[in-house]
């Protein structure tokens, strides 16, 4: 049997190039795997009965003929063709260069269908208009509208025989979803600038106008891009195009009835999404008269009253941790209101309570882990915005206040209940306005920032996850720094499932080592030019103790962003080809990043991992932004109570080299100082300004020194200025826990006991012959350390004496030379070499013959 094949998950490319395919070779039966892409499996509904194709589970049979399109891979094609394969001659055509490859028709294109396009036009194989359609639709999906930069004139030059050959662009809009036309996205930036938001029967409902003086098609993708960026649950788009206005809406209220609304105004469509289309009237009267209509299709909103608990069940901030746990296993409750002084001052949720009994802090006060940012409401708050509140805030009870107070509480199963009339364990469409979107699109970033050939591996990895049925993101640091428009090529990619089955998959694909670390879930990826990507399971982390390293077990993307440190490096963005780029933020990391906020995702953050202290700090000092209020306060909690102590010197260490790699590190120590973090980590050092003035001259000098003498080791020249003074029993405290070389505390004494001397050498203008015994051997570390004592003048002369003594060298006489001359004694040819030298140094240009004789006759002398 001779069959046509593509990969599983096939999306619009995959499929349209099948049908290509058939034309070339129309003996073949096109196969087709399950789990189509979303938009491709709508296409289908419609022009199913037009394509002649088998899914996978309906094929039987040996297969003797086999062409593959769009992957040149056969561990990509359905399992049930691959074990029906015995010699058959195989055709591939494929525009994954990348990708480990059959032998075939594979070239760097746009799209697979491009190169099945042009075999049919040399082939002068004729298309009808329903395959111009497909194949474009086909063309501009893998393309994203003609606009990636994998696009090449081969794709226009298709695209162009397509649209002469009948294709509809209206019904291609219709299915691809990926990018907008520059004339749509000026449509999406009017609306998203015109926003305002109405509140009709308690319920928010956004509207938006705009004008363009041309036609432009694909208006409803305009809207869903502006209903999707915007956070409304209900978003109206009000357009006037040449001499008609175009009404369209979306909607994930179950309040909200459009379909209604769109026919009193002579349009039509569904409950959730509608349209309509007035002549001769401007859009200012169409929203006059929509906001006058919406009240006949708006259901009346639920208040906070309405759904509330009351009386509300308190605990006093001064009761134990343990004994709020005990109230919590009677009660059922998952948090409380936790009260002092007859006033409302935080809530304290299960799972915090939880941590800290499983750090064996139950005899510490309930208010030292409560959340002291309350986020309240009062009992004329909507529902929604109850339900608005929680998502925004990652909260699930708010407490209700009238006159300041506390007459109520509500909790996420009050608000679901509600809403849905049954509780939820997740809601359907979370909402935000504003900066507090969970859920926004990015892909245009993605595009400006990356690198063709990581973006076009992002897509890969993204179409992978659809194959082995696994959501793939790229996570944590990458994700911030995208945002912030910086590059970082550090790549790490969570997927929910098996890392080390995600791995080896894409390893069959791509030109890449595999390394696996099965303990922690993880693999890594080295592709060529150094491109490295980390690959983890999504994974919930679970400290036994305060300090230690996490036991790990699978989860879900949602608690795997909620184990990191930050709320800034707690995003990810989804790669999967119906989702691709998708930032997924649950806790509010870009709002931070647009305020400059760092700020933990739960009260325990320090306990849990005290070097989050260290990268609060680093994270704070680089991006210039600040600590937030309650950060700050559990951060200067952690380290009083000790926690830096309970951590590993190795783990300290790692976190001081990275913040001394920054920038302007001395701008983190200095920070470290304020917090009190320097005297923990390092027990007799005292940051006083006489310190902090020898810190500033050492960072300054580390680059002159790096470039006269080679590289400088920060954390040992920062450790010259913080050793100083250290007796004997508390430097073996510190060289243990740091695993320090030996010989440090000789570097560091030898500036101890040297430096003030130095000083008054260089005012006195000595030669350099006085100055060279000082520096003689010493470690570029060492050299920091003496310039962090001087500055001005001392510091010039002291630079230009390291700088004569290291060009001074002798260029006739060694010891081979003094040996012949008939010295046999090591330590008198030392001595003879080194006087030498120092006469070299002192400026005296005899040649180094007649300097011998000279010391020779001396040596004689003195014998």
């Amino acid at each position: 049997m001779k069959v046509i094949t593509t990969h599983r998950s096939p999306d619009f490319d995959a499929f349209a190039s099948c049908v290509a395919a058939k034309k070339l070779f129309p003996e073949h039966l096109i196969v087709l795997p399950g789990n189509p892409a979303r938009n491709l499996s709508e296409f289908l509904k419609i022009y199913s009965d037009r394509f002649e194709f088998l899914w996978e589970h309906e094929f039987d049979g040996e297969v003797s003929d086999l062409v593959i399109v769009d992957t040149s891979s056969l561990d990509r094609i359905p399992e049930r063709i691959r074990e029906r394969i015995r010699d058959a001659k195989i055709t591939v055509f494929d525009h994954h260069v990348d990708e480990k490859s059959l032998d075939g028709v594979v070239d760097r294109v746009g799209a697979t269908i491009t190169l099945l396009v042009e075999r049919l036009r040399k082939e002068g194989i004729s298309i009808d208009a329903t395959e111009a359609t497909l194949f474009m639709i086909a063309l501009y999906d893998d393309t994203g509208n003609l606009l990636f930069s994998s696009t090449t004139p081969r794709d226009l030059e298709v695209a162009k025989f397509l649209l002469e050959s009948g294709a509809k662009l209206d019904e291609v809009a219709l299915y691809t979803k990926e990018e907008l036309t520059p004339q749509q996205m000026e449509i999406l930036d009017r609306l998203l600038e015109n926003a305002r938001e109405y509140e009709v029967n308690g319920v928010p409902v956004t509207i938006s106008m705009a004008e363009y003086e041309g036609f432009v098609g694909g208006l409803g993708l305009v809207v869903s891009k502006a209903w999707e960026m915007s956070g409304s649950e209900t978003f109206i788009a009000i357009v006037k195009m040449g001499k008609k206005v175009y009404v369209v809406g979306r909607t994930s209220s179950p309040d909200v009835d459009l379909g209604s609304l769109m026919r009193s105004l002579g349009g039509g469509g569904h409950t959730r999404a509608a349209s309509a289309t007035i002549v001769g009237r401007e859009p200012e009267e169409v929203l006059s008269e929509i906001l006058n209509r919406l009240h006949d299709h708006v259901v009346p909103v639920l208040r906070a009253r309405d759904i509330m608990s009351s009386p509300v069940k308190v605990v006093l901030a001064d009761m134990t941790i343990k004994e709020v746990n005990k109230l919590m296993e009677q009660t059922g409750h998952n948090g409380f209101p936790v009260v002092e002084g007859n006033k409302l001052v935080g809530i304290v949720t299960k799972k915090a309570v939880d941590k800290a009994m499983n750090h064996n802090l139950g005899d510490r006060p309930v208010k030292s882990i409560m959340t002291p940012n309350l986020v309240v409401a009062t009992p004329d708050t909507p529902v929604t915005k109850l339900r608005e509140l929680m998502v925004e805030n990652a909260i699930g009870r708010i407490p209700i206040l009238e006159n300041g107070i506390l007459v109520g509480i509500v909790t996420r199963s009050d608000v679901l209940r509600a809403i849905f009339g049954k509780p939820f364990k997740k809601y359907v469409k979370p909402v935000f306005r504003e900066n507090g979107q969970i859920f926004r699109n990015v892909t245009d970033l993605l595009i400006k920032h990356v690198k063709p050939r990581l973006l076009n591996l992002f897509r890969l990895l993204g179409k992978f996850g659809d194959e082995v049925n696994m959501p793939v993101y790229v996570v944590g640091g990458f994700v911030r720094d995208l945002l912030l428009g910086i590059e970082n090529l550090d790549i790490d990619i969570v997927v929910e499932g098996n890392a080390m089955e995600f791995a080896e998959y894409a390893k069959k694909f791509l030109p890449a080592k595999l390394v696996k670390h099965e303990k922690f879930m993880t693999a890594s990826l080295f592709l060529k030019g150094g491109l490295r990507i980390d690959i983890a399971t999504a994974r919930m982390e679970y400290y036994e103790s305060p300090a230690r390293l996490p036991d790990v077990e699978m989860s879900t993307i949602k608690k795997d962003l909620y184990r990191r440190d930050f709320t800034i490096n707690a995003m990810a963005i989804k790669l999967n080809p119906g989702d691709f780029g998708l930032l997924v933020d649950f806790f509010g990391g870009y709002r931070d990043l647009k305020e400059g906020i760092i700020r933990v995702l739960h009260t325990l953050s320090f306990v849990d991992d005290p070097t989050r202290i260290l990268r609060a700090i680093r994270f704070e000092q680089r991006f210039d932004f600040h600590i937030e209020e309650t950060t700050e306060r559990l951060l200067r909690q952690a380290v009083e109570e000790g926690y830096l102590e309970k951590t590993t010197g190795a783990r300290i260490r790692q976190e001081i080299e990275k913040i001394l790699e920054e920038k302007n590190p001395l701008k983190s120590i200095r920070r470290m100082a304020e917090f009190d973090v320097i005297k923990h980590l390092f027990p007799k050092t005292y940051y006083t300004p006489v310190m902090d003035r020898k810190m500033e001259n050492l960072f300054r000098n580390i680059p002159w020194v790096e470039e006269n003498f080679g590289e400088v080791n920060k954390f040992y020249a920062v450790l010259h200025v913080f050793l100083e003074f250290y007796d004997e029993e508390s430097w073996e405290g510190v060289k243990k826990r740091y695993s320090l070389k030996k010989n440090l505390i000789n570097e560091v004494k030898h500036v101890e006991k040297s430096a003030q001397a130095l000083l008054e050498m260089l005012k006195e203008g000595v030669p350099t012959s006085f100055i060279y015994p000082l520096v003689k051997g010493v470690s570029n570390e060492t050299i920091c350390h003496f310039l962090a004592y001087l500055e001005g003048e001392e510091e010039e002369k002291f630079k230009a004496h390291l700088l004569k003594i290291r060009d001074t060298k002798l260029e006739k006489i060694d010891g081979n030379y003094l040996i012949e001359k008939g010295i046999k004694s090591g330590k008198i040819i030392g001595e003879v070499l080194e006087k030498i030298l120092m006469k070299k140094l002192d400026g005296d240009t005899r040649d180094e013959e007649e300097i011998l004789e000279e010391i020779l006759a001396s040596l004689e002398t003195e014998g």
